[in-house]
């Protein structure tokens, strides 16, 4: 066999393959691939006034009605997995209280969705009155790669208000419904 006829041999033989496959000169070409999922990110920061209740909990003594506005600024989705007030006096922390994923989902709130721009109202309890510091930080897991990550609440929150009326707050805390 010759070169030239190996060579025609060859052609026929791709040309019959590209007719079998529908050789109609179309290219088929795959649809475009979705944008990545972003990574979320969230910002916290008070808004309007805390109000500071008797707690109806014999265990503590006030109830603190927290309202925090919660945004999520880049299109991602996270897991709320706690809220977390510490108090400090002399840059020591004297106490502690945190709501964990459970009370959190209960209410409803378990997931930031991407773009949320949404006010929630943590209710804290404690004991202690002779602070001079109070942080509030809120846990988050990243949905695109379960990476964990916490928000300092940007202290933001107008006055603070003191109400007479006892807060009756369940055993592990709650979150109200937010204010829409």
């Amino acid at each position: 066999m010759t070169h030239r006829c190996a060579v025609r041999l060859l052609l026929a033989a791709t040309l019959s393959v590209l007719v079998a496959c529908g050789g109609d000169g179309v290219v088929n070409t795959p649809p475009p691939t979705p944008p990545p999922t972003p990574a979320a990110t969230v910002a916290a920061t008070g808004e309007g006034a805390l109000v500071l209740h008797p707690s109806v909990d014999a265990r503590f003594t006030f109830a603190l009605e927290t309202p925090i506005r919660i945004r999520e600024t880049t299109g991602g989705t996270a897991d709320w997995n706690f809220a977390r007030i510490q108090l400090f006096r002399s840059g020591v922390e004297i106490e502690r209280n945190e709501l964990g994923a459970d009370v959190i989902e209960r209410a409803g709130y378990k997931k930031i969705t991407a773009r949320v721009n949404q006010v929630y109202t943590p209710v804290f309890r404690f004991n202690d009155d002779n602070f001079d510091d109070a942080r509030i930080t809120l846990g988050f897991a990243d949905l695109k790669d379960g990476r964990q990550f916490t928000v300092n609440v940007e202290d933001t929150w107008s006055d603070i208000s003191i109400s007479l009326t006892p807060l009756s707050v369940p055993s592990p805390g709650t979150i109200r419904l937010p204010e829409r």
